[in-house]
């Protein structure tokens, strides 16, 4: 996949492209839905698959005073799509600049640098400034500029609307096995690692640090979790929270730790998955006291972990 950070990057124009838009937070199942569309489209057309998105969530701009919580970070949705066989993946930022843009003159930008001949977008899309680029405009478009433009339906699982707003209300309430469902995968935090305070290697317990205040969380608390590092997937218990007992500053911090012992990490990322939840996040009087109950934590985790591979066996 390549991966463009402007419209006017370098694009070789002779080969035809099948172009879908969208924001992609969390490349969920109604994502997918589009994605399998576009790759159908491509396949009957001997096109390549190019998707545009944003590198900034359009919230952060038409509402800074209330932005969406993300389901994903940006190196997560750039992973995620690059394994739905996207062939170009242009991602621009979101600026009042382009807010401004009439669905028409977006369109007409995009046509410029991007030769596509069918444009795919979800049921509820609209584009341009103050959504005015409806199915109406957008047909009215495609008429004039001879490309073909197909909304889908709305995707629906067990009855429920799949949608990114969706499964952010189901992440905040902690329904992670429904979570699971409308993602089509595991909820997970993929990112870079973050230096700590080395408390946890103090106590015993090294952890591993990833920052998380602009992401869409679960309850605070402890988890079972799973760490993918590499190739390899570790057992893991986590803390998500503000860890009250050793840091007084109240930004939301996931501290992981390794259950098999490894600490070494690199710089690239690591994708935590969550399993199920142990316990809220509580403060302790003394660090004695939170080391004994992260004691009766892992205890716990590794007691459910030797059930499950009983059950497997």
């Amino acid at each position: 996949m390549k991966l463009y950070s402007k419209l006017e990057e370098v694009f070789d124009k002779k080969i035809p492209q099948i172009l879908t838009i969208g924001n992609f937070d969390g490349v969920h199942l109604g994502h997918l839905f589009v994605l399998q569309r576009v790759q159908a489209i491509a396949k009957q057309s001997d096109a390549e698959i190019t998707v545009l998105t944003f590198s900034n969530h359009p919230s952060e701009v038409l509402r800074p005073q209330d932005p969406a919580k993300l389901l994903c970070t940006l190196p997560h949705k750039i992973k995620l799509l690059e394994s739905n066989h996207v062939n170009h993946l242009f991602l621009i930022p979101f600026t009042n600049y382009l807010a401004k843009h009439s669905a028409a003159s977006f369109v007409e930008r995009i046509r410029q640098f991007i030769p596509f001949s069918h444009l795919i977008l979800g049921h509820d899309a609209t584009l341009g400034r103050d959504r005015q680029g409806n199915r109406l405009v957008m047909q009215s478009l495609a008429e004039m500029w001879g490309f073909e433009v197909h909304y889908l339906d709305e995707y629906r699982y067990e009855g429920l609307a799949v949608s990114s707003t969706s499964i952010r209300k189901l992440v905040q309430e902690g329904d992670l096995k429904k979570v699971h469902a409308l993602l089509g995968r595991p909820y997970s935090i993929y990112s870079t690692i973050s230096s700590g305070l080395g408390k946890g290697r103090q106590m015993g317990y090294p952890t591993a640090n990833i920052e998380v205040q602009n992401l869409c969380l679960p309850p605070f608390g402890v988890y079972a979790v799973e760490i993918k590092k590499g190739q390899e997937i570790l057992p893991g218990i986590a803390n998500l929270g503000f860890a009250p007992t050793i840091r007084q500053d109240n930004i939301p911090l996931l501290e992981v730790h390794i259950l098999t012992g490894q600490t070494e990490f690199s710089e690239d990322p690591i994708e935590v998955i969550f399993q199920h939840y142990i316990r809220p996040e509580k403060k302790f009087e003394n660090i004695e006291q939170l080391r004994s109950q992260i004691r009766q934590d892992i205890e716990l985790v590794k007691a459910d972990q030797n059930k499950i591979q009983t059950l497997d066996f």
